[in-house]
């Protein structure tokens, strides 16, 4: 064997080994190595969700950073508190449709014979809860000046983007906070979790029929570090890709 050809196989054999090693340090990187908060092979856990109780005199629909979170599946029992688990992530940006029970041409409710009043609290079990730092803005409200004899309603366009991240609401006034006896909860709500939160409306509390809130929660009010799973879906798996058939 010539000495150029040793030095050629013995090129060839280094770049193998070497072409071996990256090959193997590319599919054993960590699972989730795309986040630096995941550990390998993380995944969310019941543990790391949050219970999140809402009630709502008398229907709402409720989205967190943009997504859809949960929906009243009842229009009208006074009235139904609905519990779920979220997974947090931070900042969180919290926007919440919710209707009284009134008709939408007169304002009124029960067969046109009663002005109603209004209602929402909610609690989750990161310490964030319904008070007057949230935003309320109303959407339709009546009957006007409280006229049940002769009722009138006033509806304001619903922007499309309300429960939208980026949706600006810096011109929409504080909520206002109502005591539990005006507000006047049924069962079952004592049996709920939502101690430390405020029933919230806008100012009218019988006028004002349909209200978004929405409420800006930059950390964990309870103080408590949480891993971010967030953009768990856009990371890739510890896993060679299958071939083609």
């Amino acid at each position: 064997m010539t000495f150029k050809r040793s030095v050629v196989i013995a090129i060839v054999s280094i770049a193998i080994v070497c072409t071996a090693i990256f090959a193997r340090h590319v599919w054993t990187q960590p699972a989730y190595s795309q986040s630096s908060t995941l550990g390998k092979n993380s995944k969310p856990q019941m543990k790391d969700t949050v219970q999140a109780n809402i009630y709502a005199d008398n229907w709402f629909i409720l989205y967190i950073n943009g997504e859809l979170i949960a929906v009243d599946s009842i229009d009208f029992i006074p009235h139904n508190v609905i519990s779920v688990d979220i997974l947090p992530a931070y900042p969180m940006t919290i926007a919440v449709m919710a209707k009284d029970n009134a008709d939408a041409k007169t304002g009124m409710e029960y067969a046109n014979t009663n002005i109603g009043d209004a209602g929402f609290i909610l609690k989750f079990g990161d310490g964030t809860v319904t008070n007057a730092s949230w935003k309320a803005q109303v959407f339709s409200r009546g009957p006007i000046d409280h006229d049940s004899k002769n009722p009138r309603v006033e509806n304001m366009p619903i922007p499309e983007n309300w429960y939208a991240i980026d949706f600006n609401d810096s011109s929409w006034a504080n909520a206002k906070e109502y005591t539990q006896a005006q507000v006047d909860p049924k069962d079952p709500f004592f049996e709920h979790d939502f101690k430390g939160a405020k029933f919230v409306w806008t100012d009218d509390i019988e006028l004002d029929n349909t209200v978004v809130f929405r409420k800006f929660v930059a950390a964990p009010p309870d103080g408590k570090s949480r891993v971010d799973y967030s953009n768990l879906n856009n990371i890739i798996p510890d896993a060679p890709p299958r071939k083609q058939k």
